[in-house]
């Protein structure tokens, strides 16, 4: 008889072991599985801090960077790194960027600014970019008869109607509609900032529109009374071309509520203003400097 074979005869029969005899296969197989991804994980993650070369630079080198950034690069420039969005929300760049683009009135306000709260100097510097930057001249073209088509106000509240004499040699009149969109809430501290903004802007001869607000500025030589549709809603809204075809014809009608019918029912609350020598739409950015 040999080794092997007396050992398989001593070895116990298997309804007499234990539990703890018998080798569990499964676990095993699973543990081994376990072991091979942590070792290919920590050798992933070895390999990925190997090849990083990554480096965190200084914050006054960002900022010294930031003196040279264009207007139109801002955004970009505040999304590279959390160093870069800081300096971005900082009084001292936009200060800087003031001193930068508009030397004349810098020398004047940045006393006065230096003082106020970080929105409220972003607010003055980005509208007098928009006055002073070519770039956003540009984009802005004062040449266009339509500067912008004004259909996307429909269903937009009418909040404020003024209108003004041009002084001009010929017999022309400024007619500025303010609307807003009821689906914006405005919060009490944008109320608050609005009112230092007003009072700022307001001593130095500029005008400020509320930020989700819209500005219809037209332009015509004749004189139209325009009736009190403060707070009423512009549910309808046309341009075509007058009836001599040289100029515009802009045709709004307003109601109460949203609920109202079209402009058979309420034609006494309809605006016409013809000829339309120039049409503009402002945002409080790209108003101009008087809205009078």
């Amino acid at each position: 008889m040999t080794y092997l074979s007396k050992t398989i005869m001593d070895e116990p029969d298997w309804y007499d072991k234990d539990l703890s005899d018998f080798d569990d296969l499964q676990s095993s197989d699973e543990d081994a599985v376990v072991e091979k991804q942590l070792i290919h994980s920590k050798q992933k993650t070895s390999i990925i801090e190997n090849n990083y070369h990554g480096k965190d630079y200084p914050f006054d080198l960002w900022y010294l960077i930031a003196m040279y950034i264009a207007p139109e690069d801002i955004g970009r420039f505040a999304l590279i790194c959390h160093k870069t969005n800081q300096i971005i929300n900082s009084v001292s760049f936009w200060i800087s960027l003031f001193r930068k683009y508009n030397k004349i009135e810098a020398k004047r306000l940045t006393r006065l600014l230096v003082r106020e709260h970080l929105s409220i100097v972003r607010t003055y510097v980005i509208k007098s970019l928009y006055q002073t930057y070519p770039l956003f001249q540009e984009r802005f073209d004062k040449t266009n008869v339509i500067q912008k088509e004004p259909h996307f106000l429909l269903s937009s509240r009418c909040v404020r109607i003024w209108y003004s004499k041009r002084p001009t040699q010929r017999d022309l009149y400024n007619y500025y509609f303010e609307f807003r969109f009821d689906n914006i809430q405005q919060s009490k501290q944008q109320d608050i900032q609005i009112q230092a903004i007003s009072s700022i802007f307001q001593a130095n001869n500029q005008s400020i529109i509320d930020k989700d607000s819209y500005v219809l500025h037209l332009i015509s030589s004749n004189f139209v009374l325009i009736g009190p549709y403060m707070g009423m809603i512009l549910s309808q809204i046309t341009l075509n071309v007058s009836s001599d075809y040289r100029y515009h014809k802009l045709k709004m009608w307003f109601d109460s509520s949203r609920s109202c019918s079209q402009k058979s029912k309420y034609n006494n609350s309809i605006v016409i203003i013809d000829p339309i020598l120039c049409l503009r739409i402002y945002k409080w950015y790209n108003s101009p400097a008087n809205l009078d």
